[in-house]
């Protein structure tokens, strides 16, 4: 595979993409970039969409687990929209 070359008087036009990044265990382990988006808000409604699965799951471990309510759902976990340029 041939790699295209940029003629000089060409610009590359930054591209600017937003990753949603999720860690479940932010003492323990690193963060994963679970999707990525062409916009912020998009990137923001997928996090809320994850986040709101999350505290379903959380919710039906209380209910067999009553002593998980004594923590608060978002303890250890950790979730952002993060802005990065898409590298040509």
């Amino acid at each position: 595979m041939k790699l295209q070359q940029i003629k000089d008087n060409e610009t590359i036009k930054k591209q600017i993409v937003y990753e949603f990044l999720y860690n479940s265990e932010c003492y323990e382990s690193t963060s994963a970039t679970i999707s990525i988006h062409k916009t912020k808000k998009g990137a923001e409604m997928a996090m809320e969409f994850h986040k709101n699965e999350r505290l379903k799951e959380w919710e039906k471990e209380c209910e067999k687990y009553p002593k998980y309510k004594e923590r608060p759902f978002d303890l250890y976990q950790w979730w952002t929209v993060r802005e990065s340029e898409l590298l040509p």
